[in-house]
C-alpha cells in the first residue's frame, strides 16, 4: 500500500467544531485520528512517517520509547529540543518518582512531552497492567487545559493509544524496532510488542488546542486514566482495572517557531499562502482565499498542508499527523490548514511544501517552494 493511500484512509474521521465558541465560520475541519484509536486503524499511522538514523556522540538524553516511536527524530534532535526547553525527559527529573501513580496495583508515570503553541505529544509509562499474545490494550481518559474542564479554554482535540513497537524506516513502511521487517500469524494477524523487557507499556496522547488563537505553551495539562484494559474483537474495550490514574503537567514554554511570508498561489486553486508558522513539531499555514472554494458534504475545499521538502533534497510529502482546516472569518476569505508531524525537523531546513489542493479525496498534491 503507497504512503499516500495510507493517509487517506487515517484522515477520513471529520469533527465540527462550534462556529461561534471561536469566532470562525461554521466551515471546520478537524482530521485527527480517534481517541482511544484501535489497532486495526492505528497501524496506518505507523506505516506513513519516515525516519532517519544518525550516529552521533555525546548524547546527554534519551526520549522514552513510546514517544520515540510517536515521533521519528535523531539523538541530536531528541538533545537539541530538551536543551531549547520544546522537550521534557521526566525520568531525568531528580523527583522522577513523585510523579507516579498507582491504583489498583497499576502504576502510570509521564515520560517525555514535546509541545508547541498549538500541539503536544505526551507519552506515559504504564507497569502492572497484563497484556498477553496479540491483546490490543486500550484506556479511557479524560484531558484538558487547567483546573477547569467547563471553560471553552480548556478544550482539547486529541488522540491516545498504547504504542505497539512498530515504527516507520526510512522507506515508510512498518517495521519493528530492532530493525526486523513486521509478521503475521497464520490468521494474518499483525504480531504486535505492546510491552517492553521490563514488562511495561508506553501510552501515546497527542493533543491540540481546540482554539488555534490559544496557546498551549506554559499551559497545565490536566490528563487523568479512569480505565485501563483490552480490546476485543467489536473494537469495544473491556475494563480489567478501573480507578484513577491522574496528573497535572506543565507543557513547556519554548515553541521554536518561524513565521515566513511566503504569498503564493498554491498552483491549481484559488488559495495563496499568506503566512506560515512552523515549528519542528507542527505547520499553520494561513491561506487568502481569491475565490469561493468548492464545497462537498464534509469536504471545505480548503488546501491541506501534507509535507515537506528540505535543502538537502530530501522529501517528507505525508508528514502530517493529523491537523484541521477551516476559514477564518464569516466571509470565508482568510483559512488555515494545520498539522503536527510524524517527525522532527529543522525549521532552518524548509525549502518547499506540499500542499493538496483541496480535502477531496482525489485531489492532487502540488508542491509550493518557500521564499530564499
Amino acid at each position: 500500500m503507497r504512503s499516500e493511500d495510507i493517509f487517506k484512509a487515517m484522515t477520513g474521521i471529520d469533527d465540527k467544531i462550534v462556529a461561534d465558541t471561536y469566532n470562525y465560520s461554521t466551515k471546520i475541519k478537524v482530521v485527527r485520528a480517534s481517541k482511544n484509536l484501535p489497532f486495526a486503524a492505528f497501524i496506518g499511522i505507523a506505516l506513513f512517517a519516515t525516519v532517519t538514523a544518525t550516529a552521533v556522540a555525546a548524547i546527554h538524553h534519551f526520549w522514552g520509547r513510546g514517544m520515540t516511536g510517536m515521533v521519528s527524530s535523531t539523538d541530536v534532535q531528541q538533545q537539541t529540543l530538551i536543551e531549547q526547553g520544546q522537550a521534557i525527559v521526566y525520568s531525568e527529573e531528580p523527583d522522577y518518582s513523585a510523579y507516579a501513580v498507582t491504583d489498583q496495583g497499576i502504576t502510570i508515570v509521564p515520560d517525555t512531552i514535546i509541545a508547541d503553541a498549538h500541539y503536544a505529544y505526551v507519552s506515559f509509562k504504564v507497569s502492572g497492567l497484563n497484556v498477553e499474545g496479540l491483546e490490543e490494550p486500550g484506556a479511557e481518559t479524560t484531558y484538558y487545559l487547567g483546573d477547569d474542564p467547563d471553560s471553552i479554554h480548556s478544550w482539547l482535540n486529541g488522540s491516545g493509544s498504547f504504542f505497539d513497537g512498530i515504527v516507520p524506516n526510512e522507506d515508510g513502511m512498518g517495521e519493528y524496532e530492532d530493525g526486523t521487517p513486521l509478521q503475521t500469524t497464520e490468521n494474518g494477524e499483525m504480531i504486535t510488542h505492546y510491552v517492553d523487557e521490563n514488562g511495561d507499556l508506553q501510552y501515546n496522547l497527542m493533543v491540540s488546542a481546540a482554539d488555534m488563537s490559544d496557546s498551549l505553551l506554559g499551559q497545565t495539562l490536566h490528563m487523568e486514566f479512569t480505565q485501563l484494559g483490552i480490546y476485543t474483537d467489536k473494537c469495544e474495550l473491556t475494563p480489567t482495572a478501573s480507578g484513577s490514574w491522574s496528573f497535572d503537567l506543565e507543557l513547556p514554554q519554548v515553541s521554536n517557531a518561524k513565521v515566513i511570508t511566503v504569498n503564493k498561489q498554491v498552483p491549481g486553486t484559488d488559495s495563496t499562502i499568506d503566512t506560515i508558522e512552523i515549528t519542528p513539531i507542527s505547520i499553520v499555514v494561513n491561506y487568502k482565499v481569491n475565490g469561493k472554494l468548492e464545497e462537498y458534504e464534509d469536504c471545505n475545499g480548503i488546501p491541506e498542508f501534507m509535507g515537506v521538502g528540505l535543502t538537502d533534497g530530501t522529501n517528507y510529502k505525508y508528514i502530517s499527523n493529523g491537523g484541521s482546516s477551516y476559514y477564518t472569518d464569516d466571509s470565508m476569505e482568510k483559512a488555515v490548514s494545520s498539522a503536527c508531524f510524524q517527525r522532527i525537523i529543522d525549521v532552518s531546513e524548509v525549502r518547499s511544501l506540499y500542499i493538496r489542493t483541496s480535502d477531496y479525496e482525489d485531489a492532487e498534491i502540488v508542491e509550493v517552494v518557500l521564499p530564499e
